[in-house]
């Protein structure tokens, strides 16, 4: 049977977001980052931890609508809030900001690629990520997650509140979460809490980071009237019906958004859905430009990607290229069959490389006579480097440099009995830092720490003796560590 026209387009558009999105191991990465400064924020011997330092993301990584930058050299912005338990009328905004600022200078890695912004202090982190961490503090009227913002452009404490915000951009989509999110793990053949919440995407997410990426194209050349994300996603979220085709979530949605724009009194409104008081649009009295040249985006996002249903994939393909950027488009063109222009193709971006196993010749062969009578099974956690919060549990996807690794014998061989892990590395990188090992190391309990240090494949495998004799060996669990 041959696909519809409205399926097969919203298949084009399911394949754009997808290029849009980060990859999964720049995800990793920055939850690997994010988690090491909360975790740096509220140490026990932090000067903060006297106030309860609660420290989490807040926008589109906790939504869940990251956009890939449209080149290679611009930044992931991660947005960062550390919230301090302090009554406002016992501190000013200036007080409290100086006071996370001089907690990040501590540490000199942080300190070097700080700088100081308006709401917030941001770190330049290497490679590919900005780090906005965000000074505030409880807002008593908003309880439990109401906070009240730093700016220093304004005297009077801002409010929000980014978990309530996340809860109900949820359950918008919830239904659609749910449906795709059982989808991935009948198709893994897993349990559904296996299947990490980021990595289901709804058509709500989808649509929003088309969105996004059109408005990047649109003001490429004017990024000072470029309307904030946080517009786009509430308006976005208020017209989406639980459509579950793409094409006809994303035609609703652009056409609805309007009217969800309010104007009384002189003034535009696009107020904070669980927080009443404030208003995304706040800046367009005073920046009318901006209001100005947001409403014309609206249009000209309605006219590209509201009014295809009905039109073929490949003419759709050739309008949405210039507007939603030529690499993205065209590599789905391409993934999808369709006629692609070898001039204005663009490779999609390059994953980071995990080299293949190397030879193996220095790994020792095991001391112990084998009876293998009975079975063990190894689980892994990926760990922030200081083994204080797991970050994830570890799987066949390939890791990130500078974590740690938890590695946990379940065996149902009868106490007392030892479990000796042997641990192999292999590749360029651990032969040339002499860290190839390959030998056993015995744990009096069945847990063994391992961090990841080189670019490659190596393995571990944990081995039951009792009375001098192995009763279970694991088999290998290969571990890649991208380069």
């Amino acid at each position: 049977m041959q696909p519809t026209t409205s399926t097969t387009l919203s298949r084009v558009f399911e394949r754009i977001a997808e290029e849009l999105d980060i990859p999964d191991s720049l995800h990793e990465d920055a939850v690997v980052q994010y988690e090491d400064v909360a975790s740096w924020l509220s140490a026990e011997d932090s000067p903060l931890a006297v106030y309860s330092p609660s420290v989490y993301p807040q926008g589109s990584f906790r939504l869940g609508t990251v956009v890939r930058p449209i080149t290679e050299d611009d930044h992931y912005d991660i947005d960062l809030v550390c919230q301090l338990v302090i009554a406002k009328e016992n501190t000013s905004q200036a007080e409290l900001k100086t006071l996370l600022g001089d907690r990040l200078k501590e540490r000199p890695d942080l300190k070097k690629v700080l700088e100081e912004s308006r709401r917030c202090w941001r770190l330049n982190l290497a490679e590919h990520f900005h780090m906005d961490t965000l000074p505030c503090l409880p807002n008593p009227e908003r309880q439990p997650n109401g906070i009240l913002l730093t700016d220093t452009d304004l005297v009077r404490w801002q409010k929000s509140n980014p978990i309530a915000y996340a809860n109900w951009f949820r359950d918008r989509m919830r239904i659609a979460f749910e449906q795709k999110r059982l989808e991935r793990a009948m198709a893994a053949n897993a349990d559904v809490e296996a299947v990490p919440e980021w990595s289901v995407k709804t058509p709500l997410q989808r649509i929003v980071q088309l969105l996004k990426r059109h408005r990047d194209v649109y003001f490429a050349k004017d990024p000072d009237n470029r309307p904030v994300s946080i517009i786009i996603t509430t308006l976005a979220a208020r017209a989406y019906n639980n459509e579950l085709d793409l094409l006809k979530g994303l035609t609703s949605v652009v056409s609805g958004m309007p009217k969800h724009i309010t104007y009384k009194e002189g003034r535009y409104y696009v107020l904070n859905p669980v927080e009443p008081e404030e208003n995304f649009a706040d800046r367009w009295s005073e920046f009318p430009a901006r209001r100005a040249a947001f409403f014309e985006w609206l249009k000209r996002a309605q006219r590209d990607l509201g009014t295809l249903e009905g039109v073929l994939p490949q003419a759709a393909i050739g309008s949405l290229a210039p507007v939603l950027g030529q690499r993205a488009v065209n590599t789905t063109a391409k993934s999808l069959g369709f006629p692609v222009n070898p001039s204005v193709y663009l490779p999609t971006l390059q994953t980071p490389n995990t080299p293949a196993l190397a030879p193996t010749s220095h790994a020792q062969v095991p001391k112990w006579p084998e009876v293998l009578t009975q079975k063990v099974r190894v689980r892994g956690g990926v760990y922030l480097l200081n083994r204080r919060k797991k970050l994830w549990d570890l799987s066949d996807r390939a890791l990130p440099k500078s974590v740690s690794l938890k590695f946990t014998a379940d065996t149902q061989v009868k106490a007392p009995f030892d479990v000796h892990w042997q641990v192999v590395n292999s590749g360029k990188e651990a032969e040339a830092d002499d860290g190839l090992r390959g030998g056993f190391y015995h744990e009096t309990g069945t847990s063994r720490w391992e961090t990841t240090r080189y670019a490659g494949t190596h393995w571990v495998e944990a081995f039951v003796v009792k009375d001098g004799v192995c009763l279970a060996r694991s088999g290998k669990v290969f571990i890649r560590i991208r380069g």
